[in-house]
């Protein structure tokens, strides 16, 4: 089975990875027709199988780039050969870079240039799901990473600020690093970035010899972050890696000497690792006892083979900072392991062949506290509609990719006559194609372009929907400009319907003032493993959205203009079995079109309101709501980690109280009429009437006091909001939070009413964070 090649470079918005590879300073590209034709052709023997997404008719269109501007771009059209002899450095970057995109090096930002980079079968010396391309380095490489994704610049700077490094992903490809020698300290991937980015079904092979310095991923900063279906073999470290969050899931890492080397965090989840043949799988110990690195790390349904060590920790009873070094271990299998469990002060936790249910470091509140932690602890009753068949693990399932479909078999927006051009309302075309592409059982192509829709858009069961470079559906128009009307504008399924469904690499939006618009709206009682990948919802920021520098400034008033949705995400009651990964829903707080990313201020209601049942969500954030981010009421059998929110940088100005939202009891709002002493700003986390609700890593952080960060620096006691996630305790039961870390909030949790989670009790490396909360 072949799997297609494809590097997705700054997706539709934000951070464009231009420059990615090493580029040299020579041998300008001369077009399409000059002679990387000819270097075409010198390949064209090379088999590439046949696949959808390389044979359709490539016709994204960029409304807001040049006229001829290439979504889709084939590096053998730029002069790859691929024949594992040729070096193909400069034909790949000439590919990432055409088109007058944005490289490391201009340090700036652009929505307006996507681009899908796909290298067809074969092997691409630097310096299709079923034949996985290679790029092989050669013995004298030199760089930061094969593929680079935020190039260190002359001044020693990378080209982006990392946490605005948005909207990347890296799919199918094999980086051979085995010809650099031992002593070369090559790099497979260097990979800083922020949200809404992601490696999937990427092996990197590294010279094992020893005295090896490779490293395959490294990333030393940013605000992350997915990753999922990576393999590693050979080299110093498979992972050496530091971040403010982020979620791992399904690694392999075989032959290093440190498979997983934590170099700093505020929290990190990892789901699904196999480590094989390594002195020590996982090392999260940088810093020592008196000066720990890294928050906090939660490892779930994981496999460690014939290792060492699996874990060694700084932490101790009495290590500083007090809020760092936070441990949860639940499901972990050891085959040949001696030592599970190594700290300063000796072995914590003997090896074996032994598998380990559950394991914790750090304080607790159950609910009250803190206590401590160092030992086994009692690990959450997994709801069986949460687990994969035949396992006590959870059940996972990678983004679909349809190696095995045709051209045949794709339904394209742009074909059946959608213009995507953000002007036109294509609403009746691109439900038409739905409702075609679900009763054959086709995929529902949208082709790159900002499609305009005035109505819902239903998404009906059976749909199999696909964007190219992440395109838009943005609700424009009076349907959605009602707060007292809340009106969707992608519908997926309706009350009462089942099956199953697909969505993967959508961006939903709004346009000007929708204060009525809820951008997704859930309601499919579906099959397992229905759901949503790479799917997020963005508001404001961008052009087209009408939300810009020059429409929402920071300064004035509150207006209707800068009103734009009720409510980004709501999965109803009626929802059951929905699974989420990588999504990120934000309201924008700057304008990634602007040169400088000037702040902007739109006002948006609620984050995700989560109402159904047997709920999966991998590497998720909802960031910069009024109201709140996350919402959990009448919810049943949820896991969920690693959550990430930010409270909106304009409040307390204003605040959540006083609106432009303002809390509504029909959908469950938190009352703010009680908030704690200090500034009532948006909750990150609110559970109520709520169930069995387990959440594997959560950063809930509030940066911000009107635009000031002197409320969250360091040593200004965390004055930014009074309390950021609240529980009603009278009707809620089975709620647990492995790893909670919070940044500029006075009280951690509150339960009923009343703080039981202090800051000044869990003060970490820049976050505030503790082990565990329980209750019930």
């Amino acid at each position: 089975m072949r799997y297609f090649s494809l590097l997705v470079s700054s997706i539709l918005l934000a951070s464009t990875g231009t420059e990615s590879f090493r580029l040299p300073d020579n041998e300008p590209f001369d077009g399409l027709n000059g002679t990387a034709n000819a270097h075409v052709l010198r390949a064209a023997d090379m088999n590439d199988p046949p696949y959808w997404l390389a044979d359709i008719a490539h016709q994204g269109f960029t409304p807001y780039a040049h006229g001829g501007y290439a979504v889709f771009r084939n590096v053998k059209d730029y002069g790859a050969v691929g024949d594992g002899v040729t070096d193909d450095t400069l034909a790949i970057n000439n590919a990432i870079s055409d088109g007058g995109r944005f490289g490391p090096a201009s340090r700036q930002t652009s929505s307006t240039t996507p681009a899908i980079i796909y290298f067809p079968a074969g092997t691409y010396l630097i310096g299709n799901p079923n034949s996985p391309a290679v790029l092989k380095a050669t013995p004298g490489f030199v760089g930061l990473g094969l593929i680079d994704g935020d190039q260190y610049q002359p001044d020693g700077n990378q080209g982006w600020i990392s946490t605005n490094v948005f909207y990347r992903q890296i799919r199918n490809l094999i980086l051979d690093l085995t010809a650099i020698p031992a002593s070369g300290g090559s790099t497979g991937i260097h990979w800083p970035t922020g949200q809404a980015t992601s490696l999937q079904n990427v092996q990197i092979k590294l010279n094992a010899d020893p005295g090896t310095k490779a490293q395959g991923l490294f990333i030393e900063n940013g605000s992350g972050g997915f990753l999922t279906d990576v393999i590693v073999t050979g080299g110093l470290y498979g992972f050496n890696v530091g971040n403010q969050q982020f979620t791992m899931r399904n690694v392999t890492i075989s032959s290093a000497v440190v498979a997983i080397s934590q170099i700093w965090n505020w929290g990190w989840t990892y789901s699904g690792l196999t480590i094989e043949n390594c002195q020590t799988a996982f090392d999260f110990s940088l810093g020592g006892p008196t000066s720990i690195s890294a928050g906090s790390v939660t490892i779930i349904d994981s496999k460690i083979g014939n290792c060492g060590t699996f874990l060694k920790t700084a932490w101790t009873p009495t290590s500083s900072p007090p809020g760092a070094g936070n441990l949860i271990i639940e499901n972990v299998a050891l085959s040949n392991v001696p030592v599970a469990i190594r700290g300063p002060n000796g072995v914590y936790l003997p090896g074996g062949t032994i598998t380990i249910p559950a394991f914790g470091q750090g304080k607790t509140y159950t609910p009250m506290g803190p206590n401590l932690l160092n030992g086994p602890f009692d690990a959450v009753p997994r709801p069986p509609g949460l687990l994969q068949s035949g396992s006590y693990n959870y059940f996972t399932k990678s983004k679909p990719q349809y190696e095995s479909y045709g051209t045949a078999s794709v339904l394209s927006m742009r074909v059946f006559g959608a213009k995507g051009d953000g002007v036109t309302d294509d609403t009746i075309i691109i439900q038409a194609v739905l409702n075609v592409a679900a009763a054959l059982g086709k995929i529902a192509f949208f082709d790159y372009g900002v499609y305009v829709v005035t109505n819902t858009i239903y998404i009906p069961p059976g749909s199999r929907v696909v964007g190219e470079a992440y395109p838009t559906i943005l609700g424009s128009g009076s349907k959605f400009s009602n707060i007292e009307s809340p009106y969707p504008v992608v519908k997926v399924g309706k009350e009462g319907d089942s099956g199953f469904i697909e969505v993967s690499d959508l961006i939903v939006s709004t346009r000007g003032g929708a204060a009525g618009a809820v951008l997704i709206e859930y309601n499919l009682n579906g099959e397992q493993g229905s759901g949503l990948w790479d799917v997020h919802t963005r508001i404001g920021g961008f052009i087209g959205s009408d939300l810009q520098v020059a429409n929402c400034p920071i300064t004035g008033p509150v207006t209707l203009a800068c009103e734009a949705a009720f409510m980004s995400l709501h999965v109803t009651s009626s929802a059951k079995n929905v699974y989420l990964e990588n999504n990120w829903i934000w309201t924008a707080d700057h304008d990634l079109d602007d040169p400088k990313d000037t702040r902007i201020s739109v006002y948006t209601g609620r984050g995700a309101l989560i109402e159904g049942s047997n709920i999966l969500m991998y590497g998720t954030s909802v960031e910069h709501h009024s109201l709140y981010q996350y919402s959990f009421y009448g919810a049943s059998n949820v896991m969920a980690g690693f959550i990430q929110t930010e409270t909106p940088y304009y409040q307390p100005i204003p605040d959540a109280r006083s609106g432009p939202y303002v809390s509504n009891a029909a959908f469950h709002d938190p009352d703010y009429g009680s908030c704690l002493e200090g500034n009532c700003n948006a909750l990150g986390l609110y559970v109520i009437n709520s169930n069995s609700i387990y959440f594997y890593g959560a950063g809930l952080y509030s940066f911000f006091n009107h635009y000031s960060t002197d409320c969250s620096n360091p040593g200004h006691r965390e004055k930014c909001q009074s309390e950021i996630f609240r529980v009603d305790g009278s009707t809620t039961a089975a709620l647990r939070v492995y790893t909670l870390n919070t940044v500029g909030v006075t009280n951690m949790v509150t339960l009923d009413g009343t703080s039981v989670a202090l800051f000044s009790d869990n003060i970490g490396v820049f976050n505030d964070g503790f082990t565990l909360f329980k209750y019930k």
